[in-house]
């Protein structure tokens, strides 16, 4: 039930769901399915929709102009699903294998940019590709979607149609090769970076990998060149999805063993929350001009050991500030951990 400025309804009237505004946004499921039409044009503007709020294809309506009417997802064109804004990317699979190939591809063709221009997360792209994944080709079948070219990376709605199994077959190493930025751009989908994902790669190459870098093994890493500053940035950033401890630790120190390389307040910055991946022999290494020339460190996944170490630095970095009990603090900050009162 609903109990929201005054309404008590698990079915909203079309004037409460104008009442409501953005606050459609935090309605459930059931109340959005009984609700009247308009819910649909306040949903298409939520930035973020939870699994509760997704619905099944047999109760979407579309609401054009006056006329409110249900429709059968396979009589959808491009024009249906583009006037549903957002909506589509919280379609279940069952919407999706109702509407025709064609004008799914018609669609991602001018959806795909625009997601991307909007820096929409890539966990949601990910569900977005996976709920519109094809079935699986059969084995033995040999590349039947279409040989990978530049022609075909080029088209916004790539990779839209091939499975795992036909991206492997039809995607050449020239073509992965010389098309990796955009191939790594555009590919969302967690089984078909496993395919895209080239080995041996220079630092201009890792620069390129994107979240298609998390799916890397260990030994994987261990063949990459991570020599240069903006390859650990690239590899840092946390829009591409995180890393697991020992991903982290092999990238740093792969960073770390190049020449001249050290976790200067550049580094620091870089890192951030991924420094609790190193071992404490290498974090004593960090100066204290480091710490103090750095932005304040996420360090709240640390052992104790670890903040113990990020402490006694900080503290010798912020010393010339005791004088000054509130400035001296708000720099320790971050670095108390537990002995924060």
């Amino acid at each position: 039930m609903l109990s929201v400025q005054g309404l008590s309804s698990s079915a909203l009237s079309r004037d409460q769901v104008e009442l409501l505004g953005n606050m459609a946004c935090t309605l459930e499921g059931p109340v959005i399915e009984g609700s009247d039409s308009l819910i649909l044009e306040k949903l298409k503007t939520c930035s973020g929709l939870s699994e509760v709020q997704s619905y099944p294809s047999r109760q979407l309506r579309l609401s054009r102009g006056e006329k409110v009417q249900r429709q059968d997802p396979s009589t959808w064109e491009r024009k249906t699903l583009e006037e549903l804004e957002n909506l589509p990317l919280y379609f279940t699979r069952d919407i999706w294998d109702k509407i025709s190939f064609s004008v799914k591809k018609r669609f991602l063709k001018r959806f795909m940019p625009r997601l991307r221009k909007k820096k929409t997360q890539k966990k949601k792209l990910k569900a977005l590709f996976k709920t519109m994944r094809p079935t699986r080709s059969k084995r033995g079948a040999g590349c039947t979607v279409g040989n990978i070219t530049q022609l075909t990376v080029n088209d916004d709605s790539f990779p839209f149609g091939y499975d795992a199994a036909q991206f492997d077959l039809c995607l050449d190493l020239p073509v992965l090769r010389d098309n990796l930025d955009s191939i790594c751009e555009k590919v969302d989908d967690d089984d078909l970076q496993r395919v895209a994902f080239p080995s041996g790669v220079s630092d201009q190459e890792v620069q390129m990998l994107g979240s298609v870098s998390r799916v890397a093994s260990l030994d994987d890493i261990s063949k990459w060149n991570v020599t240069q500053i903006d390859t650990l940035a690239a590899l840092m950033k946390t829009e591409d999805g995180t890393w697991d401890s020992a991903q982290s630790k092999e990238i740093i120190t792969k960073y770390l063993n190049s020449s001249g390389s050290s976790l200067g307040s550049t580094e620091l910055n870089i890192i951030d929350s991924n420094l609790c991946s190193l071992d404490t022999s290498t974090l004593r290494t960090i100066s204290s001009d480091s710490i103090r020339n750095a932005n304040p460190l996420n360090v709240g996944s640390c052992s104790t050991e670890q903040k113990k170490i990020f402490y006694e630095i900080a503290n010798t970095s912020f010393s010339d500030q005791r004088g000054n009990p509130t400035s001296f603090y708000n720099l320790m900050s971050p670095y108390l951990g537990n002995l924060r009162t």
